[in-house]
């Protein structure tokens, strides 16, 4: 079933029912029929500009329906794209074109690649023409790049990874953790680089629904009004998102059938909160790194599991399988921690132009068939008897704090637990081993707010851990700064201001 190129199967999807609403921008709406139609006449376009089978196509376009026109034809002509978002920094985007090396970059005008500093051609998105490309004509295989999403430049320059059609298609097909169909209204939030934007546009196009474009950034107040306006069934939100709107706007998630969040750990707080409030709802917590296509496992959640210390990220989506392993590769037993691995449909093709670390990430898989990969997510989890994973923190999150190693998520699940604290993160300084500390970054609940000292934290910080456990400075934050993924910047935080060191006064932090 999900052996199928992307193109392929929205054209099944138009041929069934071409009246139907595809997608819906602003004041412009497109049938399956029309979208299907101008793809057509577009890939035509890029084939005449020298785009062929293998060729990737940098796309430099405003959300909108003509970025989902641009996206269609690219396929059909045999291409993967690269969203090359126009609210990035030049300078992160001409890193992206020098990794894609792009056949052609469609945009509004040429000015705008050439601002990218690529030698690319370049392709008109006004442009068009009377001769649609012939179905199959580019004899694209399921296996070849449909796309390709960049990491976060967090801690670095981005990386490229190549997902190939079988693993967009197959997040899709076949799968039960959301509604899909020709019923549902999916609103698109997610920015056009991330991997959400995949599922958000994919899984009604795929599937006969509608994609509704939010434009700008996401606003809770904007939300609710398209909710209404459009009939908005499905909301997918990064966890950051979710938890300011449950906290400040819930009225923004009225009306909707199904709601999915990922990207960080879902607050057990905010989740018993979707369940009691919005009893009908269903409600979906998913896992997944980008390199497996959005989600690897998801769990909806109940009112049993948002009763947890931490809330279950569920099990495998059907055709992709899940390895929790030691450090050998063996399979750990269940109850204990081990790193997650992914393999079967969804596992990219790796890193572009990075031989070396795709090498490192995507290993062979000892399970799996001859020749198979398994991508190695570098997550710690934990398989519980009911066969769900609890997320337990990075690899990458372990320190060696005057030589014994510490976790850092472990760290922040403590100070969590206090009363006051509402969100904590923890970060290693990058001194040398010897000198290396712990910082923490703090947001607190408006109710305690102003009323929390040094001497608070020292105590309940030294009462929980062992004192290489306990930060050696605190930052107290309104709000954490978030990459362009959704996740919180760690590399920002270390340079912020306003640390203040976690001595034994009473000043009030």
């Amino acid at each position: 079933m999900t052996k199928r190129c992307l193109h392929e199967t929205f054209e099944e999807r138009a041929a069934a029912a071409p009246e139907a609403l595809a997608v819906v921008s602003g004041g412009e709406e497109l049938t399956y029929g029309e979208l299907d139609a101008r793809a057509d006449r577009m890939a035509q376009l890029l084939v005449d500009a020298g785009v062929r089978r293998g060729s990737l196509v940098g796309i430099h376009l405003a959300r909108g329906t003509q970025m989902v026109v641009a996206i269609l034809a690219t396929l059909k002509a045999g291409a993967g794209y690269a969203m090359l978002d126009p609210e990035f920094p030049v300078h992160r985007l001409r890193d992206m074109v020098e990794d894609v090396a792009p056949a052609v970059v469609i945009a509004d005008s040429e000015a705008e690649v050439k601002r990218l500093g690529t030698p690319a051609g370049f392709v008109r998105m006004a442009g068009d023409t009377d001769r649609p490309l012939p179905r199959g004509a580019a004899g694209t295989r399921p296996e070849d790049i449909a796309c390709v999403i960049f990491t976060s430049g967090s801690t670095g320059r981005p990386k490229g990874v190549a997902a190939p059609h079988t693993a967009v298609v197959g997040t899709v097909l076949g799968q039960s953790y959301t509604r899909f169909g020709p019923d549902t209204v999916w609103l698109q939030c997610a920015p056009v680089s991330w991997d959400a934007f995949a599922l958000e546009l994919w899984g009604p196009l795929l599937t006969g629904g509608t994609c509704v474009f939010h434009p700008g950034k996401p606003n809770p107040l904007l939300m609710e009004r398209l909710v209404a306006d459009h009939g908005i069934t499905t909301m997918n939100l990064p966890t950051v998102l979710f938890h300011v709107i449950m906290d400040e706007y819930p009225e923004a998630l009225e009306g909707l059938t199904d709601l999915l969040v990922g990207g960080e750990a879902l607050s057990p707080e905010h989740a018993a909160r979707v369940v009691r409030d919005f009893p009908e709802l269903r409600f979906v917590n998913g896992y997944g790194p980008v390199e497996c296509m959005v989600f690897v496992t998801t769990h909806r959640v109940t009112a049993q599991s948002a009763a947890r210390q931490t809330v279950p990220i569920g099990r495998n989506l059907v055709g992709k399988d899940i390895h929790v392993l030691d450090e050998q590769l063996r399979p750990v037993a269940d109850g204990e921690v081990g790193e997650l691995y992914a393999s079967g449909t969804g596992v990219a093709h790796g890193y572009l132009g990075r031989p070396g670390t795709t090498a490192e990430r995507f290993v062979a898989d000892p399970f799996g068939v001859p020749g198979g990969r398994m991508y190695r997510t570098g997550d710690f989890v934990r398989r519980h008897a009911d066969g769900s994973l609890e997320f337990i923190g990075r690899v990458d999150g372990q320190v060696k704090i005057r030589g014994i190693r510490v976790d850092l998520a472990e760290v922040e699940s403590v100070l969590e637990k206090h009363p006051a604290v509402k969100k904590a993160v923890v970060v290693a300084t990058d001194e040398r081993p010897e000198n290396r500390r712990l910082i923490a970054y703090l947001t607190f609940r408006a109710e305690h707010r102003g009323g929390l000292t040094q001497s608070d934290l020292r105590d309940y910080a030294t009462e929980k851990m062992p004192d290489f456990m306990v930060p050696h400075r605190i930052s107290i934050l309104d709000s954490f700064p978030v990459t362009h993924n959704g996740k919180v910047d760690r590399m920002a935080l270390l340079k912020s201001e306003a640390v203040v060191p976690l001595g034994g006064g009473s000043s009030s932090c």
